[in-house]
């Protein structure tokens, strides 16, 4: 009984280290707004995404760097996008100090011929982060709390490095039966599902991983919830 209290008390400091940052307010109006960038002939691209609370929707497809469309309270802010040669950032404009009445959600749709590499970083809310239709070369992602969905089931030639860190809530990660994988997972009070894997060493392998060559590489760490890998064609 004592180890339960404990555990719920670990969800709780979580949970409000996560939402430190919300008071109520006035929302205002929903605006809208849209905007498209070009990534010239950049090698590399770096892209960091930094949302305080809200829904993002982040996949390839586009024939631009990024063609992006917003949805948000007034008292928000427009979210503020800047692209420098092989650096693109989008930001929410402030803290995002929002109660439940608030609206902040992104659609954001990427496209380069260059190796991406990309830091997200969401507070509190959901992540649907599809990068299988981008260069992608590494991947670091910071949940608060909420729900994250990772696929990356994309044809990547190369070794693929991600980094997970969840703090509350459900991190769904969707790989590839037909390129190696290796995931070290480690999960707080939830535990790992991990169905069509193999574990050894501590680590969770499809059957196509093998030494030497090209493999996704996903490093996890969960605090309060599940993580659930799952295989696909």
């Amino acid at each position: 009984m004592i180890l339960k209290f404990a555990f719920a008390g670990v969800a709780i400091v979580l949970m409000g280290t996560a939402c430190s940052s919300l008071h109520m307010t006035d929302p205002g109006p929903t605006r809208t707004a849209t905007e498209d960038v070009d990534g010239g002939n950049a090698e590399v691209v770096r892209t960091e995404i930094h949302m305080g609370a809200g829904d993002l929707r982040l996949e390839g497809g586009t024939g631009k760097l990024l063609s992006a469309s917003f949805r948000y309270s007034e008292a928000l802010g427009r979210p503020v996008v800047h692209y420098a040669p092989g650096k693109l950032t989008v930001d929410s404009p402030k803290d995002s100090s929002v109660s439940g009445q608030m609206v902040n959600e992104w659609n954001l749709r990427m496209g380069s011929q260059a190796p991406v590499d990309a830091s997200v970083t969401v507070g509190a809310g959901k992540a649907d982060l599809d990068l299988s239709k981008l260069p992608l070369r590494g991947l670091e992602v910071h949940m608060g709390a909420g729900e994250l969905l990772l696929n990356l089931t994309g044809k990547y030639s190369k070794d693929v490095t991600v980094q997970v860190s969840s703090g509350v809530g459900e991190a769904k990660i969707r790989l590839p039966k037909g390129m190696g994988a290796v995931v070290d997972a480690k999960a707080g009070l939830g535990g790992v599902s991990a169905k069509g894997f193999s574990q050894r060493d501590g680590k969770y392998y499809n059957d196509a991983y093998a030494e030497g060559k090209p493999a996704i590489r996903v490093d996890v760490r969960g605090g309060v919830g599940e993580v659930t890998l799952t295989l696909e064609d």
